[in-house]
């Protein structure tokens, strides 16, 4: 299958849109349970300051006497409670403060009614932008650029007058490690996923096709059987109405419906071998006999056999009129493929003979070599009756046929255009069309030079 140039193509095609769908159902996936780990992070951070905001909140409350003043009392309550003013207490190291404060990022703030602070632990060597505080969840940022998560509640005495605000807040510190880590195994695991995921789609688009490639082999191997079997009682059917034709007597009704059957039978005979040739071109039987091969020569010996069947050209008026067969070499030296010359002078031969076909009297047909970064050219150009654009991409398949009356009058096979393709493909080139209705048609040609074919 990899060597079809167009199942490799199908291929990669399929195996492209595998890793497209695959690769964003992956990271849509990723990216949800991104938001989902931060969103259980976060709420899981809300509890935490709710439990810790409520414990502190009644364990003060019960021993707060006077309005924005810290009692003795709620200092030893709260070791390493830093009060503006005055020198901050000591914090033991294995204190549970200790491990909420220097460890889990908390920090604790007391603000007057004014939202004025009035004494901190965890944070005291930083300072909030002070503001009447709300109650709600808020995110604030120190006077170092640290960000907190802060939750405020309101303070009270023992008497039910208002003291001022608690706020208990922690630190993104520990969310931002968190996400620089998911964030580092994103930037790897991605590139080596996608990796995996093209690998992946390269072995499934194959496994698909496989069936679809045994049934085109059978289909190639079908038609190079029928056409070979049909080789032998064509030859002798044409020859059985060669012989009758040859009788002196014979009715005017029955040489008519003779001669009949002798065209069809040449036609046949010419589908059958175009058929069986083109077929084991695609299967690799035909091997090129591959030398250098001048095209100079090659386009010079087309122009000059092919001009009698421009002036005898069946739109044309036989002998009247004629289609003007031109030649243009547009380069100052020889330019040499490494190539099967007669199987090039085939392909080019059926481009000049459609060109032909179907360019009516008075016409041009162009054939034009040239070269460029090391590519050889060969164009051939008509201003004939043209392909419509909705033809355009199927004229190289197999029996296609833009207008089938015509093509039935000109005695084509309808495997012209594709030989010359599977010929061209076969010598590691390419050919475009270009065409307007009712304007002309342009065959264009590209194979590597012999230089650039030496370097391959």
């Amino acid at each position: 299958m990899h060597q079809n140039q167009l199942f490799n193509r199908t291929r990669i095609q399929i195996t492209i849109i595998y890793a497209i769908v695959i690769g964003l159902i992956t990271l849509l996936s990723g990216y949800a349970i991104h938001l989902v780990m931060i969103r259980a992070f976060a709420r899981t951070v809300d509890r935490e300051l709710n439990t810790l905001a409520g414990t502190v909140h009644d364990t003060l409350e019960a021993v707060l006497q006077q309005p924005e003043i810290v009692d003795p009392v709620a200092m030893s309550l709260l070791p390493g409670l830093c009060v503006a003013g005055q020198k901050c207490s000591p914090t033991k190291s294995d204190s549970k403060i200790a491990e909420l404060t220097q460890k889990q990022g908390y920090c604790l703030r007391l603000l007057n009614l004014k939202g004025q602070q009035i004494a901190t632990l965890g944070a005291n060597r930083h300072q909030f932008t002070d503001e009447i505080p709300t109650m709600h969840w808020k995110t604030i940022t120190d006077d170092r650029g640290e960000r907190y998560h802060i939750h405020t509640l309101q303070l009270k005495t023992n008497d039910n007058r208002d003291w001022g605000y608690l706020q208990v807040a922690q630190s993104f510190n520990r969310l931002d490690e968190y996400m620089s880590s998911l964030h580092l195994m994103l930037i790897f695991g991605i590139p080596l996923a996608m990796l995996l995921i093209g690998g992946t789609s390269w072995w499934l688009s194959g496994l698909a096709m496989q069936p679809i490639y045994q049934s085109y082999q059978q289909i190639q191997q079908f038609t190079a059987d029928a056409a070979h079997e049909l080789r032998t009682p064509l030859a002798v059917t044409r020859i059985a109405v060669e012989s009758a034709l040859d009788v002196e007597v014979i009715e005017p009704e029955t040489r008519n419906n003779l001669e009949i059957a002798q065209r069809q039978v040449r036609h046949l005979s010419r589908l059958a071998e175009d058929l069986l040739w083109l077929s084991r071109l695609e299967a690799k039987q035909l091997p090129l006999q591959l030398q250098p091969c001048c095209l100079n020569d090659l386009v010079s010996d087309l122009e000059e056999e092919l001009a009698p069947l421009a002036i005898a050209n069946s739109l044309a008026e036989p002998l009247q009129k004629r289609i003007d067969l031109r030649l243009e070499i547009l380069v100052n030296q020889p330019i040499y493929v490494i190539g099967d010359s007669d199987r090039l002078y085939r392909s080019i031969a059926n481009l000049i003979n459609n060109a032909i076909q179907y360019t009516p009297a008075d016409g041009v047909v162009t054939i034009r070599l040239e070269s460029s970064e090391r590519m050889a050219i060969v164009t051939v150009e008509d201003n004939g009756i043209g392909i419509a654009a909705e033809d355009l991409p199927h004229i190289f398949d197999r029996f296609y046929r833009v207008q089938s009356d015509r093509s039935r009058n000109t005695g084509g096979t309808g495997l012209g255009l594709a030989i010359a393709r599977a010929i061209v493909q076969a010598h590691h080139g390419n050919i475009q069309v270009d065409s307007q209705l009712d304007l002309g048609s342009k065959f264009t040609v590209c194979l590597p030079t012999k230089a650039a074919r030496s370097k391959t």
